[in-house]
C-alpha cells in the first residue's frame, strides 16, 4: 500500500539552497543582527567547508559536531557538512567542556567545527576527533595519526543517509541523539512550509540557536524555499527589540517558543506597537498558553497565530488553524498534511472515545530513524504502521474532542504520587497561570520523607506585582484538593531554559530539592 502523500522522492534541503544560490546569487539569504549575506556569498563559503572536510579525513556518513554561536560561518559550515555527505551533530554553544567531550564521543564524531579558540588541541587527548576547524579563521588542527572511525553505524535500522543528529534538550533525562535522514528532513520541510504557506517573499525571524533542532530548521527551511532567515544572537530583553527588528527587516513571519512570547506578554501594553509586515506568528515546542493568545490577539487582532505541537523526533505534528484560535485556545489543532496521529492506550490499542486520554502516536515520513546507537530505547518508542512506515510513541498524553481537535494533557512521566494520590502538575500550573499577576509557572516534584513526592511551584510574576509566595500557596489551597496544593512556592525572576528553549524542569527539581536559592535570582520561598 502507498505510504501517504509525503512518500515521494525529495530533494535534500542543501540542494534546494544551492539551486536558489545559482538562480539568484544576489538575493539576501541571511540577516544576522542587521547584517545581510546573499545566497551567492553563503554558497561560496559553504563550498569551502564542503571541500575541506574530505581533505581532513571526514568521509560521507561521518558525524561532524557543530559547537558555535550563530554566525554566517556556522550556517555555511552546516551547509558544507551536508554538501560533503557528512552528518551534522548539533550541540548547544553554552555547553561546558565536559558535556562537549561527552557528546563528541557519543556521536563518534570525525571532526569538530567551532568558533572557540581556547584549549582546542587538548580535545585530541579526550576524544577520537581527527580534526578541529576554527570558524572564520581558517585554522585547522589535525591529528598526526588519524583515528580509524568505528564503522558499525547507528545500531538502528536506517533508511537512506543521515543528515543530522539532534540531541534532545535533556530537561528530564540524559540527552539522546535523534537520527534524522535527508528524507525525514525533506518530509518535515514539505509538511511545515506547505502548512504555513511559505514563499520566497518570507523573512522569518527567530531567536533559537542552531544547536537546537528548532533553530536549525528556522534557518534551513527559509534557505530551502528561497526566503530569508532573520536571526538575533541575543534573546530580547523586551518587546522594543523585537518590534524594532520586525520593522527594520520587514519580517513577515515570527517563529518562537512560548518562552519568548512569555517575555513579550509580560510587558503589558503591546497595543502601542504596529507590525503591518507580519503575516503570521508560529509557536511550537510547548502549548501556547491561552492567556498569551488572548494578549496577542487583543494587541494585534489581524495577526494569524499558529499554535502548533511537535517534537525533535518528528519535527511538527499538528497545528491549530488561526481562524480557530479564539474558539479553541487550549488546542494544538489537527495533524498537518503528511502526518497521521492517533491516540492509544497502555496496550497500544486505539482510543476512539472523545475526551478520553491516550498517548499520541505519530506516523509519517518525518518520523525519525531512531535514537543513535540506542537500539533498545528505539524499539520501545518506534512501531511499524499498517503502511510499512514508522510510528513514534511520543510519551505525551492528549485528548481529542468530537471535532477531531487535539488537546495536550501532560507527559506520561510528569505525573507523580503524593501519599498514594496522583498529582497532575499541569492542573496546578493552569490554575496559577489564570491569575493576571502570574507570567510563567512550572510545578515539579520534590522528594519528601513522609509523602514520597510533593509539588513545588516555581513562579514568575508580572513586573511590579506585590503578591507573596504564601499568598499564592493560599490561593491554591482554596481551590485544589489538599494533595495538589504546592508544599513550596518559589518566586523566580525567570525560569531556567534548556538548550532548545523549553522550561528546564530537571534543573528546577534539583534546585528545589536542595533548597538552592542561588543562580536563577529566586526572590522568595513560601512553605
Amino acid at each position: 500500500m502507498p505510504r501517504g502523500p509525503t512518500s515521494a522522492l525529495r530533494t535534500p534541503l542543501h540542494s534546494l539552497f544551492a539551486r536558489h544560490a545559482a538562480e539568484q546569487p544576489r538575493r539576501a539569504a541571511l540577516t544576522i543582527d542587521g547584517v545581510h549575506t546573499s545566497y551567492g556569498q553563503l554558497n561560496t563559503l559553504a563550498e569551502k567547508y564542503a571541500d575541506a572536510l574530505p581533505r581532513l579525513g571526514a568521509r560521507p556518513g561521518d558525524r561532524v559536531v557543530v559547537y558555535a554561536d550563530i554566525s554566517v560561518d556556522v550556517v555555511a559550515a552546516v551547509l558544507g557538512i551536508l554538501k560533503a555527505g557528512c552528518c551534522v551533530a548539533t550541540t548547544h554553544q553554552t555547553f561546558g567542556r565536559k558535556k562537549l567531550v561527552h557528546q563528541i564521543g557519543e556521536a563518534d564524531a570525525a571532526a569538530l567545527v567551532t568558533d572557540r579558540a581556547e584549549e582546542l588541541a587538548e580535545l585530541f587527548g579526550d576524544t577520537d576527533l581527527n580534526a578541529v576547524i576554527r570558524l572564520g579563521k581558517g585554522t585547522v588542527l589535525r591529528r598526526s595519526r588519524p583515528v580509524e572511525r568505528d564503522r558499525r553505524g547507528a545500531d538502528i535500522p536506517v533508511e537512506g543517509p543521515l543528515a543530522a543528529l539532534f540531541y534532545t534538550s535533556g530537561s528530564s533525562a540524559d540527552p539522546k541523539g535523534v537520527a534524522i535522514s535527508h528524507a525525514n528532513m525533506s518530509a518535515a520541510f514539505t509538511a511545515v512550509t506547505g502548512y504555513l504557506g511559505n514563499t520566497a517573499d518570507d523573512a522569518v525571524l527567530s531567536f533559537t540557536p542552531i544547536g537546537a533542532d528548532f533553530g536549525f530548521y528556522n534557518i534551513m527551511m527559509p534557505l530551502a524555499f528561497g526566503g530569508r532567515a532573520v536571526l538575533q544572537r541575543q534573546l530580547p530583553d523586551g518587546p522594543e527589540q523585537i518590534f524594532e527588528t520586525i520593522d527594520r527587516e520587514g519580517v513577515t513571519a515570527v517563529h518562537a517558543f512560548p518562552s519568548i512570547l512569555t517575555r513579550l506578554c509580560a510587558h503589558g501594553d503591546l497595543g502601542r506597537y504596529a507590525i503591518p509586515s507580519v503575516r503570521y506568528l508560529c509557536s511550537t515546542g510547548q502549548r501556547l498558553p491561552p492567556e498569551h493568545i488572548a494578549a496577542l490577539r487583543g494587541a494585534f487582532p489581524s495577526l494569524r497565530i499558529h499554535s502548533m505541537y511537535g517534537l525533535t523526533e518528528c519535527k511538527r505534528v499538528c497545528g491549530l488553524p488561526p481562524e480557530e484560535i479564539d474558539h479553541r485556545p487550549g488546542s494544538v489543532g489537527k495533524p498537518i498534511p503528511g502526518v497521521r496521529a492517533t491516540l492509544v492506550d497502555d496496550a497500544g490499542e486505539p482510543v476512539t472515545e472523545p475526551d478520553t486520554v491516550g498517548e499520541l502516536a505519530v506516523s509519517g515520513d518525518l518520523v525519525m530513524q531512531g535514537y543513535w546507537r540506542r537500539p533498545e530505547l528505539t524499539a520501545r518508542v518506534l512501531r511499524t504502521d499498517p503502511y510499512g512506515g514508522r510510528t513514534f510513541l511520543t510519551g505525551d498524553l492528549f485528548t481529542r474532542d468530537r471535532d477531531g481537535y487535539l488537546y495536550w494533557v501532560r507527559r506520561k512521566d510528569d505525573g507523580f504520587s503524593r501519599t498514594l494520590l496522583q498529582v497532575d502538575p499541569h492542573e496546578i500550573e493552569a490554575l496559577l497561570r489564570g491569575r493576571p499577576d502570574v507570567v510563567d509557572v512550572a510545578v515539579v516534584p520534590v522528594p519528601d520523607e513522609r509523602s514520597g513526592d510533593v509539588p513545588a511551584a516555581c513562579v514568575v510574576l508580572r513586573e511590579r506585582s506585590a503578591v507573596s509566595a504564601e499568598e499564592l500557596r493560599a490561593f491554591c489551597a482554596e481551590r485544589l484538593d489538599w494533595h495538589m496544593v504546592p508544599a513550596q512556592v518559589a518566586l523566580y525572576e525567570e525560569l531556567p531554559r534548556t538548550a532548545s528553549g523549553k522550561t528546564d524542569r530537571l534543573a528546577l527539581r534539583r534546585a528545589m530539592a536542595r533548597n538552592d536559592t542561588s543562580g536563577q535570582a529566586r526572590k522568595e520561598t513560601g512553605r
